[in-house]
This record gives structure tokens, sequence and C-alpha cells, in this order.
């Protein structure tokens, strides 16, 4: 279970932080989470034209808020075990180094 924590908190690094991902080019952090909350609803929007009813918006942006929420959950525990140099998450980390 916690070697899929670790992947979420990899992809939402890879996603959400603005040091990592492309819109770390804008010098702005209130204009890159304003790009980002136009983002999540225009895929809110592209589900639901994609199901065919705008009643699927709202159940897409319910569901963006959720899936959102459980990352900022997981990237809260993950952020707070680096922080606090926990020994499960540098096992953890270990481990995946020496599979790769």
């Amino acid at each position: 279970m916690k070697h899929i924590g670790l992947s979420i908190y990899e992809a939402y690094q890879y996603i959400f932080d603005s040091s990592k991902n492309p819109l770390r080019h804008i010098p702005d952090p209130t204009s890159r989470m304003f790009i980002m909350t136009i983002l999540a609803f225009m895929w809110s929007g592209a589900v639901a034209a994609y199901l065919g009813s705008i009643y699927y918006f709202g159940i897409s942006i319910a569901a963006h808020i959720i899936l959102i929420l459980m990352f900022f959950f997981t990237v809260a525990v993950f952020y707070d075990a680096e922080k606090n140099q926990s020994s499960w998450l540098l096992k953890l980390r270990k481990e995946k180094a020496e599979k790769s």
C-alpha cells in the first residue's frame, strides 16, 4: 500500500509541484493555481461532452474534487514524513532504488 502511496506522491509532484511541472516558468504562484483550476474545469467539460450530457459535468467536477482531495491528503502524509525524515519513507525509497 505504501508503494502505491509513493507512486501517487511522485505523480503529484510531477503534475502539481510548481518546481517540476511545465507551469514552473510562470513566476506568479497565484496565476499557476488559477491555470490549474481552469484546466480541471476544462477536463470536466471535456468528459461531459464526451459522455454527451451536461449532467455528467457536475459528476465530473465532483469526481475531480474528490480525486484532488485524495491527492492532497496523500501528499500531506508523504510531505510530513519527508519533513520529519521518517524511517518508513526512507526505507521505501531505498527499496524502490534497489529494484530500479
